[in-house]
């Protein structure tokens, strides 16, 4: 069969307008994509544009709301006021704050404005709604007219901070008194009650988790006054609370050897503290090898610590230790020494096994009971743990009254110091048999 050139030529000008065809119709698809890509962006920038128009609508209104209201309620919008509202279908949520501001600063938080009265009031009015990229946000100022601010009335400056001197935000406010102001801190730590009636206030301030300088836990309570015409600033420390736990040991007699000791209760000292110093545990009580002391202000300079429960057992060089208690955290202090009180209890001449010993703080007291520990006697006549049975020699820095009896007879010493940390206090207690004043089991 013959080629037909012709034949070809005309087969091949058709598959060019196939392919021809082809690349339109692709060409087609591309640029009707690409329009209606482009009408439906078009169509999205043009329907938040309208949510934009009524939530700027919607922030204007709330902005002339604000202009109505007192400017002692305005200056308490913190945290912010939050309303629902419905416009054509959709939800917009508005955010209402204010705040009193002196022009000194020219600042929202006018917590260093000392001694002066705050000139003005900053409202802002933030509106949002679901899918928005950003609120819109209207500001503006109220300025109280002349004499409308009432002469005899002051106001209150109240500034959180932690133990760093961070602000704390959050921490909540109210008070009774001359008046009545509620509201909480903002970011910077500040709340400013303004256009207060002059006088004394009782304050309770709340933040959950946290730790006062005392360690006490919220809500704490204080007396704060508003005087007239005048800004006067409060200061307020809380931190999140942490722990010590307390180690102890002895020395044996003179010699370099040391044993663990055991302890009932111990004090933490820091000059910060209200109160000078805080105890913890339970005197004359169990007593462990360790004793925690919690909660704790984590305060930036070290805290002292020592064995004991009163100012009392205050004590001096390896007998205290210093630590800088961790904001959340807990640390272990290095072994406290304990003055060594090296009893030896005897009856009839031979060591008293199983007599029992009372040891009983003459400065030191819980309510109005004097702290007392009790032993019991080992073999060789010395104080022993009765629940451990381990030999016992170490005691809280202080001056005892220390009580030896057995068989229904006793024997007691007073004035007995126990501060030696060098060879420890000896002591020797015959138990006698007979007389008048020693019948009786110690106390």
């Amino acid at each position: 069969m013959r080629n037909d050139p012709a034949r070809n030529a005309a087969e091949n000008q058709a598959g060019f307008v196939m392919i021809e065809v082809l690349v339109s119709a692709l060409v087609v698809v591309i640029v009707a994509g690409a329009v209606l890509s482009l009408i439906t962006a078009t169509t999205r920038s043009a329907a938040q544009e309208r949510l934009r128009a009524t939530a700027y609508a919607a922030a204007q209104e709330d902005q002339a709301r604000l202009r109505t209201m007192r400017l002692s309620s305005l200056s308490r919008l913190n945290p912010p006021q939050k309303t629902l509202v419905t416009l054509d279908g959709t939800e917009y949520t508005v955010e209402s704050t204010g705040v009193f501001v002196n022009n000194s600063t020219g600042t929202d938080s006018s917590c260093t404005s000392e001694g002066s009265a705050a000139d003005y009031v900053r409202i802002a009015s933030k509106v949002t709604w679901q899918g928005s990229r950003e609120p819109v946000v209207l500001r503006s100022i109220v300025s109280p007219s002349n004499g409308s601010l009432d002469p005899n009335h002051g106001t209150l400056l109240i500034t959180a901070t932690n133990s760093l001197g961070e602000p704390l935000s959050g921490v909540g406010i109210s008070a009774t008194g001359a008046g009545t102001f509620s509201g909480s801190t903002d970011s910077t730590g500040c709340a400013n009650f303004s256009d207060l009636p002059a006088g004394n206030y009782t304050m309770t301030t709340s933040a959950t988790g946290f730790v006062n300088a005392d360690a006490q836990f919220s809500p704490w309570t204080t007396t704060v006054g508003a005087v007239a015409g005048s800004s006067t600033p409060v200061s307020v420390m809380y931190g999140l609370p942490g722990r010590v736990k307390a180690t102890f040991k002895y020395r044996v007699g003179s010699s370099s050897e040391y044993r663990q000791a055991s302890a009932d209760s111990v004090v933490v000292y820091n000059a910060l503290m209200t109160k000078g110093a805080e105890s913890f545990g339970s005197p004359g009580g169990t007593r462990s090898t360790t004793v925690e002391a919690y909660p704790l202000f984590p305060f930036k300079e070290a805290d002292t610590v020592y064995a004991g429960y009163c100012e009392a057992n205050k004590a001096e060089g390896a007998a205290r230790t210093t630590v800088i208690v961790p904001s959340n955290g807990m640390i272990e202090t290095p072994e406290i020494q304990l003055p060594a009180l090296n009893l030896n209890v005897t009856k009839s001449g031979s060591p008293a096994s199983g007599a029992r010993v009372t040891i009983t703080d003459q400065n030191c007291k819980v309510g109005s009971t004097n702290v007392k520990r009790v032993y019991s006697t080992n073999s060789s006549g010395n104080p022993i743990n009765p629940t451990t049975l381990i030999p016992e020699a170490g005691l809280p820095w202080g001056t005892y009254e220390v009580c030896a009896s057995s068989g229904g007879r006793h024997k007691t010493e007073t004035n007995i110091s126990v501060k030696n940390l060098t060879s420890g206090t000896n002591l020797s207690i015959a138990i006698p048999t007979s007389g008048s004043g020693t019948s009786g089991e110690c106390p």
